[in-house]
């Protein structure tokens, strides 16, 4: 199997659902894709999220995948449209901050120190989700972030429906262990 071309990889994958031949386009290209997305982004977990979505999106739409060029290129395309989606949505995210911002600066202390708390617990919300091991963490964000279904994403990590339940009720339990630390210490 190693021989074959990259896009007879990606044909087995379509055909046969072949998951030999997506660990070897993976184990291929996983690191060239991992260094340009951090020369672009500048956070390793970031650039580790994003190549990791780009593979899981590819399995999940084997079925669907009409490369018609080379697949190096299509990876390395696919990569950045998602880089450049990265950082539409942190404008968007800054925008809305920037805009709460705005609409309560003339608000009371009260408020303002509400808005520094929330961005603080935005910030240890971020930090625990650093810590967590891979799967919970990649398991707890498909399900609060992308909004998927327990069902959908065992499917498309391959694992069982209670080892993904079992994972998110863990990882909100370490959010809210944090949680409870911090407010304890404030």
């Amino acid at each position: 199997m190693m021989k074959e071309s990259d896009y007879q990889l990606i044909k087995l994958m379509r055909r046969k659902d072949d998951k030999q031949a997506f660990q070897v386009l993976y184990d291929k290209y996983w690191d060239q894709l991992y260094r340009i997305a951090l020369l672009k982004i500048h956070h390793e977990q970031e650039a580790s999220d994003i190549v990791q979505d780009l593979f899981v999106t590819i399995w999940v739409k084997r079925k669907e995948l009409n490369i018609n060029e080379n697949v190096d290129l299509y990876l390395y395309r696919s990569l950045k449209n998602r880089i450049i989606n990265h950082y539409k949505k942190k404008i968007i995210t800054e925008k809305r901050v920037n805009e709460h911002y705005r609409n309560t600066s003339g608000q009371t202390a009260a408020d303002a120190e509400g808005l520094c708390s929330y961005k603080e617990l935005e910030l240890i919300i971020h930090k625990e989700l650093e810590d967590m091991p891979g799967k919970m963490k990649q398991v707890f964000l498909l399900s609060r972030y992308e909004q998927l279904s327990s069902k959908k994403i065992s499917e498309m990590l391959s694992l069982s429906d209670q080892t993904v339940r079992n994972q998110i009720s863990k990882a909100i339990k370490r959010i809210k262990i944090t949680l409870e630390k911090r407010r304890i210490t404030s």
